[in-house]
């Protein structure tokens, strides 16, 4: 699988002091999925385990992905298999703060937190601690939970399917809102 940074052995994401790599991948996920000055035509940023990862530490360390005066911002993020980004804990952590500062009242995009039970990669208590920091940031956070591990539900069990509609309806939602919002500016 692909890795948007390095860590030396058993250092995992959740513990890691540093990211090699990150600024790299960040600087390629900014420039392809948020163009500068011009509006976005990403509606949802999907990020599975260390794609949710940078997700997340990008959110909290760049307003211009969460402000809603942004042309550039999505509607929403998906983070599946996300792990706290220790490298970045001090912003996220702050994050609360700094959208009191800088949104001034305006709507915070939609999350939804994709959490595996049993996932033995990156712990549920760790997407959690992801989960809360958002949610104490008034962002409009979501959980779909599965019994499976380190995977995105694929509908093959009934717990499975029933997380997978929860997906799915979470994503139809954010396409109507868009569709009332351009309705509104017609």
């Amino acid at each position: 699988g692909y890795s948007w940074w390095t860590m030396p052995p058993g250092v995992r994401s959740y513990n890691a002091q540093e990211y090699e790599g990150f600024e790299k991948s960040a600087s390629m996920v900014i420039e392809k999925a948020f163009p500068p000055e011009q509006k976005n035509s990403t509606d949802i940023i999907f990020g599975h385990s260390q794609g949710a990862i940078l997700t997340a530490a990008l959110l909290s360390i760049n307003e211009k992905l969460w402000d809603q005066t942004s042309h550039s911002r999505p509607l929403g993020y998906i983070l599946n298999g996300v792990a706290w980004p220790n490298p970045y804990q001090d912003s996220l952590k702050t994050i609360k703060q700094q959208c009191t500062i800088s949104n001034d009242g305006n709507l915070l995009p939609r999350m939804l937190f994709i959490m595996g039970k049993r996932d033995n990669i990156n712990p549920i208590e760790s997407a959690m601690q992801v989960h809360d920091a958002f949610q104490a940031a008034d962002f409009d956070v979501s959980i779909a939970n599965h019994d499976g591990g380190h995977s995105v539900p694929l509908g093959r069990d009934e717990d499975s399917s029933r997380a997978l509609e929860d997906v799915a309806d979470w994503i139809i939602d954010i396409a109507k809102q868009k569709a009332l919002r351009l309705e509104n500016e017609a």
